[in-house]
C-alpha cells in the first residue's frame, strides 16, 4: 500500500534527556526525527532543564539521520531582540549545525524574521496550530500539534496522525521534554506515551520524516 500523508516528530530545545532517553527510542521504531537544539555554550539550561551539547547532537544527527534544525543561539525570541542580533542569531544557528530548517524559538516571528529566515533556510516550523498541505502552501509558517502535559494523550496524538493519512496532510508533532521520570514543565510528556504513539503511527502506512526531507520529496 502506498504511503500517503506524512508525519514529522519534533522535538524543541535539545534536551539532554531526551538526548539521552528518546533517540535510542526512536532508533528502535527506526523512525527519523528533528530536534530543534540552541547552539549556545555547553552546559545550557532551559526551563531549569539541561540541554545536551552540540557535539553530541551533531553525532546523533551524523549516524542516524535526523534533522538539526536552527533553534537561535541563546533561544531568545527573534521577533523581540534587535534586527542585527536576530540576523546574527539566525545566522549563527544555521552555519553550526548546518540547517535547512528553523523553528522558531517560542513560536515567535514577524515579517523580519521571515525576510530573514529566507536567506538561510528553505523551511521554518512555528506553533500555529494546524495540519499542513503538501506541499505547504506557506514553507516558513509550518503548523504543528503543540504537544503538552495539560493536551497530550495516546489517543488524540493518534487521531491526528489518523486524520492526517486520512486527509493526506502532513502532521508536524511538536515535542518538548520526555522522559521516563516526572518534570514540572508545562511541556512534558511521558516517554511510555511517546512509545505508544511510536507504536500507532509506525503501523499506519504514511511517511514518517524529517521537515528536511519532507520538504525535497513533496517540493512542486
Amino acid at each position: 500500500m502506498n504511503n500517503r500523508g506524512a508525519i514529522t516528530l519534533v522535538f524543541d530545545d535539545g534536551y539532554k534527556d531526551v538526548y539521552e532517553q528518546v533517540v535510542p527510542l526512536l532508533a528502535q521504531y527506526n523512525v527519523k526525527a528533528v530536534f530543534a537544539v540552541p547552539t549556545s555554550p555547553e552546559n545550557q539550561k532551559i526551563a531549569n532543564e539541561l540541554v545536551g551539547s552540540i557535539t553530541d547532537w551533531k553525532k546523533v544527527a551524523d549516524a542516524c539521520g535526523h534533522e538539526l534544525a536552527g533553534h537561535g543561539v541563546t533561544h531568545n525570541s527573534l521577533a523581540t531582540m534587535p534586527k542585527n542580533d536576530m540576523q546574527q542569531e539566525l545566522q549563527k544557528s544555521q552555519e553550526i549545525i548546518s540547517a535547512t530548517s528553523v523553528v522558531y524559538p517560542g513560536g515567535a516571528y514577524n515579517d523580519d524574521v521571515l525576510t530573514e529566515t529566507k536567506k538561510y533556510f528553505t523551511a521554518g516550523r512555528t506553533v500555529k496550530f494546524g495540519l499542513e498541505t503538501l506541499p505547504p502552501k506557506k514553507p516558513f509558517e509550518l503548523k504543528t500539534i503543540n504537544y503538552t502535559k495539560k493536551n497530550f494523550s495516546v489517543a488524540r496524538a493518534n487521531t491526528y496522525a489518523m486524520l492526517a493519512y486520512l486527509q493526506g496532510k502532513w502532521l508536524i508533532e511538536t515535542f518538548h521534554m520526555v522522559r521516563n521520570t516526572h518534570s514540572d514543565m508545562n511541556h512534558f510528556v511521558y516517554l511510555g506515551d511517546l512509545e505508544a504513539h511510536l507504536d500507532f503511527i509506525t503501523s499506519l502506512p504514511i511517511q514518517i520524516d524529517t521537515i528536511r526531507d519532507s520538504m525535497k520529496r513533496y517540493a512542486k
